[in-house]
This record gives C-alpha cells, sequence and structure tokens, in this order.
C-alpha cells in the first residue's frame, strides 16, 4: 500500500467526509470511488474497440448499455460526461 497527498476542493472533501461517514474512513472510501472509476473506463475502452471492429446497431448498442447499467457496470445516463468515459 502506497500513500499519497491529493489536493480537493473544498466542498468535494466536505461532501466525502459526509459521505464517507464513520464507518468507513476517507482514504478507503477514495480508494473504492478510484477503483470504480477505472473500472468504468476500462470498460468505456472495451465497448468502444468492440463498437469500431464490429458496428453494432444503437438499439442493441443501447440495450447492452442498459444491460451492464442494470448489474452496475455503466451508466448509460451519463453517457456524455467526460468522467463516466
Amino acid at each position: 500500500m502506497k500513500r499519497i497527498t491529493v489536493s480537493l476542493p473544498d466542498e468535494l472533501v466536505e461532501k466525502v467526509r459526509h459521505t464517507a461517514g464513520s464507518e468507513r474512513t476517507i482514504s478507503s472510501y477514495v480508494a473504492a470511488a478510484l477503483k470504480d472509476y477505472t473500472e468504468r473506463e476500462t470498460l468505456a475502452q472495451v465497448i468502444a474497440a468492440w463498437d469500431a471492429e464490429t458496428p453494432v446497431p444503437a438499439d442493441v448498442h443501447q440495450h447492452v448499455l442498459a444491460e451492464l447499467d442494470r448489474v452496475g457496470f455503466a451508466n448509460p445516463s451519463r453517457q456524455d460526461d467526460p468522467v463516466a468515459e
């Protein structure tokens, strides 16, 4: 395990402190959030590569994204969000 220093806006720090609560440390909360982000980023890259290799009809693509969202791996409503990609 490595320790790093990260600077965050004051509002975000307060939200994280509030959300992390007393049961979880801020460090474990941030680690979980970053893990989730990197998994989503990888998933977006996989979907983009899949789409480039084999064009998929838009309705099928949306259905797959909806199913991934349903099981917690994607969020089609945030498709245009650069953080989610």
